[in-house]
């Protein structure tokens, strides 16, 4: 999956950019497909919220320094994964692995940079709503 949303968002204007929109379109995907397994549950999770703690800042922080770490790191280096700069072995090994993860055109890297980042920034985007959702929550139960 991470492969198709990296060839269908290749633009031509800049990788980076290609990187960060396969990522959000990898998080849509993560959260449609945790809402089908969740409507086929016989049991419903609870979905009560409480005021969060200190595990959902330090699971933001860790989502957060994958994200800024993976495209940071693709943003200094982005002709590190291209086959183009190998010769003899080296490049007929780069172009197997382009075919076999089915990556043409783009790094090979950035199959891994949507493959890591797309679950980090669904889980920051789950702890950021987790922290609305809290807040709201708790004034509606204290009567505010």
């Amino acid at each position: 999956m991470a492969a198709l949303i990296a060839q269908i968002v290749k633009p031509v204007i800049h990788q980076t950019l290609a990187l960060i929109i396969a990522q959000c379109l990898g998080t849509g995907a993560c959260f449609l497909l945790g809402k089908l397994l969740w409507s086929v549950q016989k049991t419903k999770p609870d979905m009560s919220f409480r005021r969060p703690g200190v595990e959902v800042f330090r699971g933001m922080g860790i989502c957060l320094s994958v994200l800024l770490v993976i495209d940071g790191l693709f943003f200094l280096f982005p002709n590190a994964g291209k086959c183009q700069h190998f010769k003899g072995y080296m490049a007929d090994k780069c172009a197997g692995q382009e075919l076999f993860i089915g990556i043409h055109g783009l790094p090979i890297t950035i199959y891994f940079g949507v493959l890591i980042g797309a679950p980090a920034l669904a889980g920051l985007s789950l702890g950021i709503w987790a922290l609305f959702a809290g807040e709201s929550s708790a004034k509606n139960s204290a009567g505010g």
